[in-house]
């Protein structure tokens, strides 16, 4: 089976598939409203309806699963079933009906396996439900099929001829798996016995069946090897009920794997099932991830003036949120729409210097590359972006932030932490010690009462060492 992947995430399996486009999309293109979980998503481009895809590109391959189909036989409902074969043929008498009824429950319970496994459904079945009414008819159609693959091996056996007694017996094991998928799928004998219906799940898994086939004989094989190997130290008091156990566990084991083997090819099989339950978002959460995937995905397709919109009409529902604003930055100045860009960052920088002073430095450089002279017109944005530029040793850039700032904002009552700010990355980053004794004797002049006069202080004191040393 080939898996199918995002268009637009090449590394993200297909979830999701537009048949008007026709386009395929993950789980990433496409999120989900946790307040409308019936609503139909629709194509980002065509507005048509999506067709889900189930899990048939996520789900892990079977032969990977191998451990787990064994811990799926270890669960209670699966340990029940076992364990009543166990203790059925310790007590039940040898009456034919008993037994055909026992072996009823045991197809139904199999069955049962089968079918929830199909879905994706982890927990195996409860003993009791083998004994609902419903579905005791499938127990028919089982046998009716074991009936028949015994007649058509007895029938070659007839012939005399060992080609064909093998060749005969060969293709009915071969077939059999592919049969009871089928009757656990359709719950009909017909198409358990149809070619057509039986050819399509072996097709839907290729060569990747025999795989299968060959996992499941030996599986079937196991009881008995085990309980040859205890036979040489066991009375047959003990033997019979630890083969019973071990054919109901491994049977068990067979049928999970079966089931899920159909899972991971529901979409060639034509049907849809998911593993897990899909994850929904909030409101405000789905509508900021389809705003931001759908314009993504426009973007890709060379409608940049499109992907700008849809960011615009979501920023005007959400204004302050930082990963919409800074997308929407990043389109802009990636589209080369100057004063545009220009416009969104005076409400954009002083937005990012609070939540994320360092994409705010990215931002700013940004918009020198449109504007050399660009400068934020708030003093606290100037400071933040300043100190990130710092941390990111862009130190003339942060320095442009801080000149002269008591004169272009008067009223700022930080500026001593600002300036002392400034004379740090004029004597680290720049070397240039006489400019940083200058802008700290301003402070000590211009704002003796300032709080910060000990670390500037401070920060003379080591200046004029390094002067002294130098």
């Amino acid at each position: 089976m080939e898996v199918t992947y995002c268009r637009y995430h090449p590394a993200q399996p297909a979830t999701w598939h537009c048949p008007g486009c026709p386009r395929d999309y993950g789980d990433c293109c496409v999120p989900l409203n946790a307040e409308a979980p019936d609503e139909v998503p629709l194509c980002p481009l065509c507005r048509d309806k999506l067709r889900f895809l189930g899990a048939a590109n996520t789900a892990q391959p079977f032969w990977q699963r191998i451990p787990q189909f064994f811990q799926y036989g270890l669960q209670p409902g699966a340990l029940a079933f076992a364990a009543a074969l166990c203790l059925a043929s310790l007590f039940m008498p040898a009456w034919k009906l008993l037994w055909l009824a026992l072996f009823c429950v045991a197809s139904k319970y199999l069955q049962a396996v089968i079918e929830d496994s199909s879905l994706g459904i982890r927990e195996a079945p409860s003993l009791r439900s083998a004994f609902s009414i419903e579905g005791f008819s499938l127990f028919w159609r089982v046998l009716v099929l074991f009936l028949i693959s015994f007649a058509a091996v007895w029938l070659a056996a007839d012939f005399h001829s060992e080609a064909l007694f093998w060749a005969v017996t060969l293709g009915v094991q071969l077939v059999i798996p592919a049969s009871l998928i089928r009757l656990a799928l359709d719950k009909t004998l017909g198409a358990a016995l149809s070619p057509d219906q039986v050819g399509a799940v072996i097709k839907a898994m290729g060569w990747r069946y025999l795989i299968l086939w060959a996992f499941l004989f030996i599986l079937w094989q196991s009881p008995g090897w085990v309980t040859y190997m205890l036979a040489g130290g066991l009375p047959k008091v003990v033997l019979m009920p630890v083969a019973a156990l071990l054919f109901g566990y491994f049977s068990v084991v067979m049928c999970a794997m079966m089931g899920y083997a159909v899972f991971q090819y529901q979409g060639a099989l034509g049907y849809v099932a998911v593993e897990d339950e899909a994850q929904g978002y909030p409101a405000e959460e789905y509508r900021r991830r389809k705003a931001l995937a759908e314009a993504e995905i426009r973007l890709k397709e060379g409608q940049g003036t499109q992907a700008l919109e849809l960011l615009a009409m979501a920023l005007e529902a959400a204004p302050n949120d930082l990963f919409l604003n800074e997308r929407f930055h990043q389109l802009l100045f990636g589209l080369d729409a100057r004063e545009r860009c220009l416009r969104h960052l005076a409400h954009y920088l002083p937005l990012a210097a609070r939540l994320n002073p360092a994409q705010a430095a990215t931002a700013l450089l940004n918009a020198r590359q449109l504007r050399a002279d660009y400068l934020p017109d708030d003093a606290l944005v100037c400071e933040r972006i300043a100190q990130a530029l710092l941390a990111r040793h862009k130190t003339r850039e942060a320095l442009s932030l801080l000149r002269n700032l008591h004169l272009r904002f008067p009223d700022y009552p930080h500026i001593p932490r600002a300036y002392l700010l400034a004379a740090r990355g004029l004597a680290e980053g720049l070397g240039q010690i006489e400019p940083a004794q200058r802008l700290l004797s301003f402070i000590r002049g211009k704002y003796p009462q300032s709080p910060l006069l000990a670390e500037v202080e401070q920060l003379q004191d080591t200046l004029r060492r390094l002067v002294e040393r130098g």
